[in-house]
Protein backbone atom coordinates (compact mmCIF):
# COMPACT_ATOMS: atom_id res chain seq x y z
CA UNK A 1 0.00 0.00 0.00
CA UNK A 2 1.57 3.51 -0.77
CA UNK A 3 1.09 6.86 1.29
CA UNK A 4 0.60 10.04 -0.05
CA UNK A 5 3.91 12.01 0.12
CA UNK A 6 3.76 14.76 3.31
CA UNK A 7 2.81 18.08 1.21
CA UNK A 8 4.75 20.88 2.45
CA UNK A 9 3.04 23.74 4.02
CA UNK A 10 2.62 26.89 1.83
CA UNK A 11 5.75 29.61 1.07
CA UNK A 12 6.00 32.24 4.13
CA UNK A 13 4.05 29.61 6.50
CA UNK A 14 5.69 29.06 9.96
CA UNK A 15 7.18 24.93 9.59
CA UNK A 16 8.15 24.96 13.21
CA UNK A 17 8.03 26.93 16.65
CA UNK A 18 10.65 29.23 16.92
CA UNK A 19 11.80 28.79 19.85
CA UNK A 20 12.27 25.08 19.52
CA UNK A 21 14.75 25.89 16.13
CA UNK A 22 16.75 27.94 17.93
CA UNK A 23 16.62 25.44 20.59
CA UNK A 24 17.88 22.90 18.03
CA UNK A 25 20.53 24.81 16.32
CA UNK A 26 21.93 25.82 19.61
CA UNK A 27 23.31 22.39 19.50
CA UNK A 28 25.65 23.42 16.52
CA UNK A 29 28.94 24.01 17.51
CA UNK A 30 30.41 27.26 15.59
CA UNK A 31 33.40 28.97 16.03
CA UNK A 32 33.10 32.84 16.95
CA UNK A 33 34.51 35.75 14.52
CA UNK A 34 34.62 39.54 15.18
CA UNK A 35 33.58 41.12 11.58
CA UNK A 36 34.51 45.02 11.43
CA UNK A 37 33.46 46.86 8.68
CA UNK A 38 33.31 51.14 8.22
CA UNK A 39 31.03 53.27 7.01
CA UNK A 40 31.05 55.62 4.54
CA UNK A 41 31.59 58.61 6.76
CA UNK A 42 34.20 56.83 8.04
CA UNK A 43 32.35 54.67 11.22
CA UNK A 44 34.16 51.94 12.70
CA UNK A 45 31.68 49.06 12.80
CA UNK A 46 32.02 45.38 14.77
CA UNK A 47 29.85 42.51 15.45
CA UNK A 48 30.18 39.14 16.33
CA UNK A 49 29.29 36.23 14.06
CA UNK A 50 29.20 32.35 14.72
CA UNK A 51 28.09 31.74 11.21
CA UNK A 52 30.68 32.03 9.06
CA UNK A 53 32.22 29.32 6.25
CA UNK A 54 34.15 28.86 3.47
CA UNK A 55 32.36 28.72 -0.29
CA UNK A 56 34.42 28.48 -2.65
CA UNK A 57 38.63 27.97 -2.72
CA UNK A 58 38.60 29.32 -6.70
CA UNK A 59 37.85 32.33 -6.25
CA UNK A 60 38.22 32.47 -2.58
CA UNK A 61 34.90 33.66 -0.86
CA UNK A 62 33.65 33.14 2.61
CA UNK A 63 30.36 34.21 3.41
CA UNK A 64 29.27 35.60 6.88
CA UNK A 65 25.08 35.48 8.21
CA UNK A 66 24.37 38.98 9.91
CA UNK A 67 20.95 39.95 11.03
CA UNK A 68 19.32 42.46 8.80
CA UNK A 69 18.68 44.72 11.38
CA UNK A 70 22.36 45.03 11.99
CA UNK A 71 24.10 48.20 11.29
CA UNK A 72 27.04 46.95 9.48
CA UNK A 73 24.99 45.43 6.69
CA UNK A 74 24.03 48.82 5.05
CA UNK A 75 27.70 49.84 4.72
CA UNK A 76 28.23 46.07 2.61
CA UNK A 77 25.10 46.62 0.66
CA UNK A 78 26.83 49.89 0.14
CA UNK A 79 30.14 47.78 -1.06
CA UNK A 80 32.01 48.73 2.14
CA UNK A 81 35.11 46.05 2.79
CA UNK A 82 35.29 44.16 5.53
CA UNK A 83 37.49 42.14 7.72
CA UNK A 84 36.44 38.50 9.75
CA UNK A 85 38.46 37.55 12.73
CA UNK A 86 38.84 34.25 14.00
CA UNK A 87 39.08 34.31 17.82
CA UNK A 88 41.02 32.49 19.98
CA UNK A 89 40.07 30.79 23.04
CA UNK A 90 41.25 33.50 25.66
CA UNK A 91 39.05 35.95 23.48
CA UNK A 92 36.16 35.29 24.73
CA UNK A 93 35.95 38.91 26.72
CA UNK A 94 36.54 40.26 23.06
CA UNK A 95 33.33 38.27 21.09
CA UNK A 96 31.48 39.60 24.33
CA UNK A 97 32.60 42.80 23.74
CA UNK A 98 31.61 42.95 19.98
CA UNK A 99 28.22 41.08 20.83
CA UNK A 100 27.13 44.26 23.18
CA UNK A 101 25.57 47.69 21.58
CA UNK A 102 28.10 50.48 22.66
CA UNK A 103 28.80 53.86 21.15
CA UNK A 104 32.27 52.71 20.01
CA UNK A 105 33.34 49.33 20.28
CA UNK A 106 36.92 49.90 19.38
CA UNK A 107 37.53 52.54 21.45
CA UNK A 108 40.13 50.69 24.48
CA UNK A 109 40.50 47.91 21.67
CA UNK A 110 43.98 48.01 20.08
CA UNK A 111 43.38 47.49 16.11
CA UNK A 112 44.76 48.73 12.81
CA UNK A 113 43.76 49.18 9.72
CA UNK A 114 43.58 46.59 6.89
CA UNK A 115 44.29 46.90 3.29
CA UNK A 116 40.77 49.00 2.16
CA UNK A 117 40.42 50.72 5.42
CA UNK A 118 38.62 48.83 7.52
CA UNK A 119 39.61 48.47 11.22
CA UNK A 120 41.41 45.11 12.03
CA UNK A 121 42.08 43.83 15.87
CA UNK A 122 45.24 42.85 17.28
CA UNK A 123 45.98 39.43 17.97
CA UNK A 124 43.17 37.31 16.38
CA UNK A 125 43.52 33.83 15.36
CA UNK A 126 43.40 34.25 11.77
CA UNK A 127 41.62 37.73 9.64
CA UNK A 128 40.46 37.51 6.47
CA UNK A 129 39.95 40.69 4.34
CA UNK A 130 37.32 40.66 2.00
CA UNK A 131 35.38 42.81 -0.54
CA UNK A 132 30.93 42.19 -0.73
CA UNK A 133 30.93 40.02 -3.90
CA UNK A 134 27.25 39.08 -3.30
CA UNK A 135 24.62 40.05 -0.19
CA UNK A 136 21.33 37.60 -0.38
CA UNK A 137 18.23 38.71 1.59
CA UNK A 138 17.43 35.42 3.28
CA UNK A 139 14.17 35.62 6.03
CA UNK A 140 15.69 38.11 9.06
CA UNK A 141 18.99 37.80 7.81
CA UNK A 142 21.04 39.27 5.31
CA UNK A 143 24.50 36.30 3.51
CA UNK A 144 27.01 38.32 2.76
CA UNK A 145 29.66 36.42 0.27
CA UNK A 146 32.84 37.87 0.36
CA UNK A 147 35.79 37.98 -2.19
CA UNK A 148 38.96 37.33 -0.48
CA UNK A 149 41.48 39.88 -0.85
CA UNK A 150 44.40 39.59 1.86
CA UNK A 151 44.80 37.22 4.82
CA UNK A 152 46.72 36.22 7.67
CA UNK A 153 47.16 33.34 10.22
CA UNK A 154 49.16 31.26 11.65
CA UNK A 155 48.84 31.58 15.05
CA UNK A 156 48.63 27.38 17.34
CA UNK A 157 46.01 28.94 19.70
CA UNK A 158 42.87 26.85 20.38
CA UNK A 159 40.13 28.74 18.61
CA UNK A 160 36.99 29.77 20.44
CA UNK A 161 33.25 28.15 20.18
CA UNK A 162 30.04 29.01 20.91
CA UNK A 163 27.76 25.94 21.82
CA UNK A 164 24.45 25.63 23.58
CA UNK A 165 24.75 29.14 24.24
CA UNK A 166 27.55 29.58 25.94
CA UNK A 167 31.26 30.05 24.84
CA UNK A 168 33.62 26.89 24.83
CA UNK A 169 37.42 26.20 24.32
CA UNK A 170 38.79 24.20 21.72
CA UNK A 171 41.56 22.30 22.63
CA UNK A 172 43.78 19.99 20.76
CA UNK A 173 43.14 16.64 21.00
CA UNK A 174 39.69 17.05 23.18
CA UNK A 175 37.73 14.30 21.99
CA UNK A 176 39.71 12.45 19.97
CA UNK A 177 40.32 8.74 20.06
Amino acid sequence: MMTAAPTAPPLGAPTVDSAAFRQALSRLAAGVSVVTTISPDGQKLGLTATAVTAVSADPPLVLVCLGSWARAVKPLSAHAPFIIHLLAAEQQPLAEHFATPQADKFAALPHDTGHAGCPRLKDALAWIECVPHQLILAGDHTIVIGRVVALAGNDERAPLAYFRRRFHALREGAGSR
